[in-house]
């Protein structure tokens, strides 16, 4: 294959940034993607739709997804879509011979994930879900010095995911506060992301058992855009059937043990992704906020410096530094993982190589997910599959 064409479904928030990703990217890589082009974007909206196209320099825009598919010069599609959306797309992307890069969660639960999965598979086809943070530099070099063995053999990994979006209580009800839509709340939109990061340092999980509330019963009826609020009169109110704060415990498969927290009504809190691992050689503590820098222990250390290191990220030897920024400690912002994934992907269709994270990793992460949802509706630990 030479040229790589690409189309894009969704015009909202992950959708715009995957359009930024994809201009840094050919800026970034060079080269390396100089045949490869955005061609289609879809969004149910005409009017947002055609203005989102010529911003992002896309050559067309549609409104019928399933016209997408039957495009023969597109090769590969990327789904920005809400959840519920992804399965009909992915089964209808993979049956007409097309790569798919899907946002997460991956799919409203475990049975439609390895559905979609054993779909692509069988297609024989490449895919991934975007689990973004993944590809950030500093987490990609943590995942080295894990491999490496500088932490030892793990035993904590603790993390949070704490915004604040949702103590609007005069915030529409869109599609992320409806079970039918979304399949979780703040777990599923949060939480997630913290399963994959765990599974990605540390391994798969074994035991789980969750507690989660939701503080926000009602919202007002609207669109189902996100990040707007209802005027105040004249509101009519519907039912939020999705988790608002969720807690977990968990052990892993190979004996560590760990904890996390999700909350889209932690009040300060805008995009707190936290994480810290503990092992008998080190400890790591990273902060997505704070994405340019990892403290770093080692017990290597002599006893007048003991204690954490900052660690920048950036420097000549550390992931993708020859890509991105010239000099180090210049930093990134939240599209460059997004570019790194998606070169990665691209590099994947055109050198036939697995790509990670992949629906299977979709798949285990909803696993998890769906483990979650039963201990908190029976109380107990439940072992995941």
């Amino acid at each position: 294959m030479n040229k790589l064409n690409l189309g894009l479904i969704g015009g909202g928030f992950a959708g715009q940034v995957h359009s930024i990703a994809f201009r840094m990217m050919k800026g970034f890589f060079g080269q390396k993607v100089k045949n490869v082009s955005l061609k289609v974007l879809v969004t149910q909206n005409e009017s947002k739709g055609r203005k989102l196209a010529e911003k992002f320099g896309i050559d067309e825009w549609m409104g019928d997804w399933r016209k997408l598919m039957s495009k023969d010069n597109i090769h590969a599609v990327i789904i920005a879509t809400p959840n519920y959306k992804h399965k009909d797309m992915v089964l209808e992307a993979v049956g007409k011979g097309k790569h798919v890069l899907c946002e997460k969660p991956f799919a409203l639960n475990a049975q439609d994930a390895k559905e979609m999965y054993d779909a692509a598979e069988n297609a024989g086809l490449k895919h991934g879900v975007n689990f973004n943070y993944r590809k950030t530099p500093a987490i990609l070099l943590i995942k080295k010095w894990i491999d490496e063995g500088r932490l030892g053999k793990i035993f904590t990994f603790r993390s949070s995911y704490l915004q604040d979006w949702g103590t609007d209580k005069d915030g529409l009800l869109n599609w992320r506060f409806q079970k039918k839509y979304a399949g979780a709340g703040s777990l599923g939109d949060l939480g997630a992301h913290i399963i994959d990061m765990a599974r990605f340092l540390v391994g798969e999980f074994s035991d789980i058992a969750g507690i989660a509330s939701t503080r926000i019963n009602k919202r007002p009826v609207g669109a189902l855009d996100f990040g707007v609020s209802a005027e105040k009169n004249d509101k009519i109110m519907g039912d939020v059937d999705v988790d608002d704060i969720c807690d977990v415990l968990f052990t892993f498969k190979n004996g560590a043990q760990g904890s996390l927290s999700s909350s889209r009504l932690a009040k300060g809190r805008k995009n707190h992704f936290e994480f810290e691992i503990y092992g008998t050689g080190g400890s790591i503590y990273f902060d997505w906020e704070r994405r340019n820098e990892v403290l770093l222990y080692s017990q290597e250390k002599p006893n007048d410096q003991s204690g954490f290191s900052k660690v920048i990220v950036g420097a000549t030897d550390h992931p993708y530094s020859d890509a991105l920024w010239a000099i180090p400690g210049l930093g990134i912002g939240f599209a460059e993982p997004f570019s790194i994934q998606l070169f990665e992907f691209i590099d994947a269709i055109y050198n036939d190589k697995d790509f990670s994270p992949s629906f299977y990793d979709g798949w285990k992460n909803n696993q998890v997910l769906d483990a979650i949802n039963v201990s908190i509706k029976e109380r107990r630990f439940i072992a995941v599959l």
